[in-house]
């Protein structure tokens, strides 16, 4: 894998976790452990695609689908919402 340098920011907190991790050994570098947190976290965008094309084969969602999905997940926009 090639690697790219990017610039992020992120919260005080979040940068002292990442020092503390690589300070316990935990990680080899502050970079590593933003990369092995990017790595674990499932692709979501590849997930609401493929959720959309299945919504869109089953031929939409019902009031009473959306219903479910809004008391699953609760607030906001789901991609069931946003594909029928």
């Amino acid at each position: 894998m090639t690697n790219r340098r990017v610039t992020i920011s992120v919260p005080e907190e979040i940068v002292a976790k990442a020092q503390r991790a690589v300070e316990s050994g935990q990680s080899g570098s502050v970079s590593a452990y933003f990369t092995e947190l990017a790595e674990n976290e499932p692709d979501w965008a590849d997930a609401e695609l493929l959720a959309t094309e299945i919504l869109d084969e089953a031929g939409g969602s019902t009031p009473e689908d959306e219903a479910w999905v809004e008391s699953v997940l609760g607030g906001g926009e789901s991609s069931v919402e946003s594909a029928a």
